[in-house]
């Protein structure tokens, strides 16, 4: 037991359990040295051996580390770093290029397609969202976009074309489409975004490098700039690199002021 006397009554903390100390420490070599992704650590004989403890201990801290996802295991083979997460907050709307970078990751971006479309089904879920007649002309983008050279993400993108006029002719490969939106006055604000859980066939999985059936999350977004809908998506994450966050507080805050506006019949 570990004793606190910072105060006059003391008080009695309990010591961690080692299996945990363990994890830490491991933890803090894989971080603190930048090991690469697939990267194999050492045996649990190796490990018994640099931490003096039971090897069902060591089991326990290389089962903690794959609880949080930052290594695997290969049966008969031993455990690997695994690749990490890109987490992204739900309640900011930030381009890509804009949050790759605040994560210090490198963005990039293949550029497949880049068309004006005239789409002609009255029950177009693009036309839908934009409030578009059918044949009403629409810019579509649909890029791989990267982070650190390796593909996250298949993005699909659709913009009125009469609210930007000579869109196609910038420099799509390299520029933020947010930052191109923004420089044509139609700066993205506020946006209305789903996510479901999907498997990809075998196109998608080709273009995200990994195996057909592999899980992947979709993103629906419909965004705005300043209550006119400039812009809908369909963007296919890959489920082993990306994980969404949302902070509660602040839904709870906007449910909260959503409700002192309105009557809510239950």
């Amino acid at each position: 037991m570990r004793r606190h006397d910072d105060t006059e009554n003391s008080v009695i903390l309990p010591q961690r359990a080692p299996y945990l100390e363990i994890a830490d420490a491991i933890r803090k070599e894989i971080l603190s040295k930048g090991r690469k992704p697939h990267t194999r650590l050492p045996s649990e004989p190796e490990l018994v051996r640099r931490y003096g403890v039971a090897r069902a201990t060591i089991r326990r801290s290389l089962a903690k580390l794959q609880e949080e996802r930052l290594i695997y295991s290969r049966q008969g083979a031993g455990s690997y770093v695994a690749e990490q997460r890109v987490e992204q907050d739900l309640d900011e709307l930030l381009s890509f290029t804009a949050f790759m970078v605040y994560h210090g990751i490198k963005p990039g971006s293949s550029l497949l397609t880049a068309e004006v479309q005239r789409l002609q089904e009255p029950e177009s879920p693009v036309l839908r969202a934009l409030g578009l007649k059918p044949g009403t002309p629409v810019i579509h983008l649909r890029r791989i976009r990267t982070g650190g050279g390796e593909p996250l993400v298949i993005a699909s993108t659709w913009l009125p074309a009469a609210l930007f006029t000579g869109f196609l002719q910038q420099y799509l490969e390299k520029r933020s489409v947010y930052d191109i939106m923004a420089s044509m006055g139609y700066e993205p604000t506020d946006a209305v975004q789903t996510i479901e859980a999907v498997t990809l066939g075998a196109a998608e999985a080709r273009l995200l490098a990994v195996p057909p059936g592999s899980p992947a999350l979709l993103i629906h977004r419909l965004a705005y700039a300043g209550g006119v809908a400039v812009e809908y998506a369909e963007d296919y994450y890959r489920g082993d690199r990306t994980k969404f966050r949302l902070r509660s507080n602040v839904l709870e805050h906007r449910v909260g002021e959503k409700s002192r506006h309105e009557q809510f019949a239950l």
